[in-house]
């Protein structure tokens, strides 16, 4: 083999190689983004079941970690980084006041009832409950914010 043959030889095998590594590379890329699509479930945070006695009380808002919520069933809706952060705590603060003790008896004059829902457990309440955990009347101001908000309820 002569000096120009064995050149084209080097020239092909670096080709080949190269060609080789852009394949990979579009591989890898392609795994990336279908790890990333969207396709892949979200986690919840928690699902809120809110009832009571008067017109637009019954919600069910079901709070996704990727900053959604679902009210009633219906779309997927975004609720802002402000809401999601504070969803995100809401959540840790809640698992860890499932399964305490809430004293006294549920006033006669209550509106609504909560059942909340999370990987760590689940609690239910009536507004106006006294010795609530704090983490439940915020759970309870968050229902209405995002109800009003992202939802377009009137409550």
């Amino acid at each position: 083999m002569g000096l120009s043959d064995r050149g084209k030889a080097d020239r092909r095998a670096q080709s080949a190689v190269a060609a080789r590594l852009l394949v990979a590379s579009l591989v890898a890329a392609a795994l990336l983004t279908a790890g990333c699509g969207g396709t892949q479930k979200t986690a919840d945070l928690f699902v809120i079941k809110r009832s009571g006695s008067i017109a637009g009380a019954n919600l069910n808002l079901l709070v996704s970690d990727d900053g959604t919520v679902t009210c009633n069933g219906g779309q997927r809706k975004q609720i802002g980084g402000d809401l999601l952060i504070e969803a995100r705590g809401l959540s840790e603060d809640f698992a860890a006041e499932i399964g305490k003790p809430v004293a006294g008896d549920p006033p006669t004059n209550s509106i609504y009832r909560f059942t909340v829902q999370t990987g760590a457990g689940s609690a239910n309440w009536v507004d106006g409950s006294l010795g609530l955990p704090e983490s439940f009347l915020k759970i309870s101001q968050f229902t209405r914010k995002v109800a009003k908000g992202a939802c377009g309820l009137a409550r």
